[in-house]
């Protein structure tokens, strides 16, 4: 059994062309320099869906096992990053649907949708974000409380937010990959917004 450390790391760029026909060769040296150049990109895309980082090491390990082993079907007219970054995400989706009791979470999301009065009116104003998206960016202390406020949420809502407004993928699509219909992957997302939303305020309100 191949085995694929972040430990063991060096630091030699490969080309697009030279990683296809290394790894089709089988070639020994460049498989070495593959696995090194993006294990740890990959791994922190997986990490975002697993949030334990030897679980995140055992998809990894399958991930990249499935790119040398699929990439004759690789269409090189293509991008290679994209198309490994599709299998990891989809390899951390099969993985935590076969673990459903590994990621159960106590906490609801239905408390943090909006809540309406009797006459139809918000009983409290949606927040305002002080900074905009670069700015949390560039604050270091803001995208680690964002990122741990993305960890805290359950499964079922944590993937929808990641596969949406951090890889981007169009609503339907998620829908396709969670097994959702399309209005629940959209439910899912705007209250795992919400969330963090509110998780976020006691932030803003500590630097005001």
């Amino acid at each position: 059994m191949v085995i694929f450390s972040l430990r063991q790391m060096r630091a030699k760029e490969l080309g697009q062309q030279q990683i296809i026909e290394g790894l089709k060769s089988h070639d020994s040296e460049i498989v070495d320099d593959f696995v090194q150049q993006f294990s740890r990109p990959l791994f922190g895309i997986i990490l975002n869906y697993t949030k334990n980082p030897s679980d995140a090491e055992e998809i990894l390990q399958d991930t990249l096992l499935r790119v040398i082993r699929k990439i004759d079907t690789f269409r090189q007219e293509s991008d290679l990053w994209p198309w490994m970054k599709r299998i990891a995400i989809n390899n951390s989706i099969m993985w935590l649907r076969k673990n459903r009791s590994i990621r159960q979470r106590e906490v609801h999301l239905e408390d943090f949708t909006p809540q309406f009065s009797e006459d139809g009116h918000l009983e409290h104003p949606i927040f305002s974000w002080p900074v905009d998206p670069e700015d949390i960016i560039l604050n270091t202390e803001l995208a680690s409380q964002l990122y741990e406020a993305i960890q805290s949420l359950p499964f079922e809502y944590r993937t929808p937010l990641v596969l949406r407004d951090i890889e981007g993928y169009p609503v339907k699509q998620i829908a396709s990959l969670l097994g959702l219909k399309e209005a629940t992957a959209k439910t899912r997302v705007h209250r795992a917004r919400l969330f963090l939303r509110e998780k976020l305020i006691k932030y803003f309100e500590g630097q005001a």
